[in-house]
């Protein structure tokens, strides 16, 4: 793969995630004792893989998923699992394909590993050989592939903390253009995870020092620096950093200018908050 296809699988990938994950958590309580409303999205790319042992190649097309996420409660995440498409007999009819029961794992950073397995399709959808046109830089999503059927998904266990991890969840998919290699595509889980002992902490850190400010402009300047600090403090872990859009030490003009600050916790907790800056022009002193 050259660095530009690797450029724009990676540009298509970061919107996807910003897509998706836009839309407003649901509210939990501040810690989720064992049991934690699991609400993960993921970015991913695939590609053609091998198909796993006990699979049959000759029937079968196999592909590696693989791809981020920031899941509220158990913080970055990668997800990793090999996806296995029956296609046509003896699975499904000619021209048509299912899903195939498949294994995978999540990796949470610097806490363990959760494995899960995903059932087979409920159905044979229309899948047609040969590549898909172009449908464009934005397509639109169709039920009607197999590429975006929705599947169950069985927590199986894990390592680490989550090593008595269990849960069912559904997974949601949302794939682009399958004629693409690789292909950029995002998925959404939506269910509960148990582990017992466990206190998943889902209270966001707290934001400081957002205080709408007010500057003057010396006489003749176009634009002021202005800084300010905003800090964020967290039950878990402590101190951590702060980003403003614009941040601190930026030239703002004359008028208003929002400035947007937010932090994340290791545990995929998001805090935002927002304040303005006011630049004013210095008053001429009236001649005597």
């Amino acid at each position: 793969m050259t660095r530009r296809s690797i450029g724009v699988v990676l540009l298509g990938l970061a919107l996807v995630v910003a897509a998706i994950a836009a839309a407003p958590a649901t509210p939990e309580p501040p810690l989720a004792a064992g049991s934690l409303d699991l609400h993960a999205t993921f970015g991913l790319i695939t590609d053609p893989a091998p198909c796993p042992a006990g699979v049959s190649p000759a029937t079968t097309e196999c592909r590696t998923r693989i791809g981020p996420g920031l899941v509220r409660g158990l913080g970055f995440v990668t997800v990793r699992y090999d996806w296995p498409l029956g296609l046509g007999p003896p699975t499904c009819p000619k021209d048509y394909a299912k899903l195939l029961a498949t294994t995978g794992r999540l990796v949470v950073a610097g806490k363990g590993e959760i494995t899960f397995a995903i059932a087979e399709g409920a159905r044979c959808l229309w899948f047609p050989a040969g590549p898909e046109p172009d449908p464009g830089p934005i397509p639109s999503v169709t039920g009607l592939q197999p590429r975006n059927e929705p599947q169950e998904l069985t927590v199986t266990g894990g390592t680490g903390a989550f090593a008595a991890a269990s849960g069912t969840a559904m997974l949601e998919q949302r794939w682009f253009n399958w004629a693409r290699i690789p292909d950029v595509g995002g998925e959404t889980w939506t269910g509960t995870l148990d582990v017992p002992g466990l206190a998943f902490d889902v209270t966001p850190p707290m934001l400081s020092g957002a205080k709408a400010k007010t500057v003057r402009l010396r006489t003749g300047a176009k634009s002021v620096r202005t800084r300010f600090k905003v800090t964020a403090t967290d039950d878990v872990d402590g101190l951590i950093p702060v980003s403003c859009i614009p941040r601190s030490g930026s030239r703002f003009h004359v008028g208003r200018t929002a400035v947007s600050c937010d932090a994340t916790d290791s545990s995929g907790n998001a805090a935002t908050a927002e304040f303005t800056v006011t630049v004013k022009r210095t008053a001429r002193r009236s001649a005597r």
